[in-house]
């Protein structure tokens, strides 16, 4: 994206702008400035994105911890064999999580940038104004623009989610507490992968979606996925549609349509 002719004398003029200052917007700060540009680097919140900070890095690092006490358990499959594991302190497993997220953060982000001269980063929302962005008060002019600004979580589109409350990827890494009961809204990979890794911390796990588990892979993945997350104990319940969603006094209630019946699925807390 191109701005708007703009004054190349003045202080604040850059090559480039980008506004992101996630992975991939520091990536192309980066590489810009590897190639000889001026970057103006523009980030709003904790900087490094999705990956570093509520993503793959602190979803994995706790998928690993639960994987650790679903394998102690299966050893029990084996003649003379007894393994047991179990959550102790969660909250202490979470702030483990939190720790490697701040110290990747730290070496890949705050460490690496001041390493690169001609990239200066803004902390602000931005504004797309004629000639560059506007941040902070500031104008920010340059001959090129790159937007990275990622995107944001989509609500379900049920009858009532707007007045419950409910849990996101995000938030659901950060509690501190395991709920007791866990519903899943959705089959896609993310809703899988942290069902699986409830479920394996013990919380009662049920699975709810419009078609299939990962409907976008082939049906033989699906078929193999739901035996394995109904033999780990996660309810799944497919090919079903959405009445509505109340709170109650113990949590949630989603009323779904499925096989021409009208059934009521309650649990603790909900992740959409």
């Amino acid at each position: 994206m191109e701005a708007d002719d703009a004054s190349a004398g003045s202080q604040d003029h850059f090559d480039l702008a980008v506004v992101g200052a996630g992975s991939a917007g520091s990536s192309a700060a980066i590489t810009a400035a590897e190639q000889g540009a001026r970057v103006a680097l523009i980030g709003y919140g904790t900087i490094g994105g999705t990956c570093v900070n509520v993503g793959c890095v602190p979803s994995k690092a706790m998928i690993r911890a639960t994987e650790a006490i679903h394998h102690a358990k299966d050893a029990n499959r084996f003649a003379g064999i007894t393994g047991s594991a179990q959550v102790d302190n969660w909250k202490a497993l979470v702030a483990q999580k939190q720790q490697l997220v701040d110290d990747l953060r730290q070496a890949k982000y705050h460490d690496v940038l001041p390493e690169y001269s001609n990239v200066t980063y803004f902390e602000g929302e931005a504004r797309l104004e004629k000639g560059g962005i506007r941040v902070n008060d500031q104008t920010i002019l340059a001959d090129k623009i790159l937007l990275t600004t990622g995107a944001r979580p989509a609500l379900p589109d049920i009858e009532g989610f707007e007045n419950v409350p409910f849990l996101t990827s995000t938030s659901a890494l950060e509690l501190e507490e395991l709920p007791t009961s866990l519903l899943v809204i959705g089959g896609g990979y993310i809703g899988c992968e942290l069902a699986q890794m409830f479920a394996r911390a013990g919380v009662h796990v049920t699975i709810v979606t419009r078609s299939r588990l990962l409907s976008d892979g082939e049906p033989e993945i699906t078929e193999s996925l739901t035996h394995t997350f109904r033999n780990e104990g996660i309810t799944v319940l497919d090919e079903l549609s959405y009445d509505h969603i109340e709170q109650t006094p113990k949590g949630i209630a989603l009323s779904i349509h499925k096989d021409g019946w009208l059934q009521v699925i309650e649990a603790e807390q909900v992740l959409a």
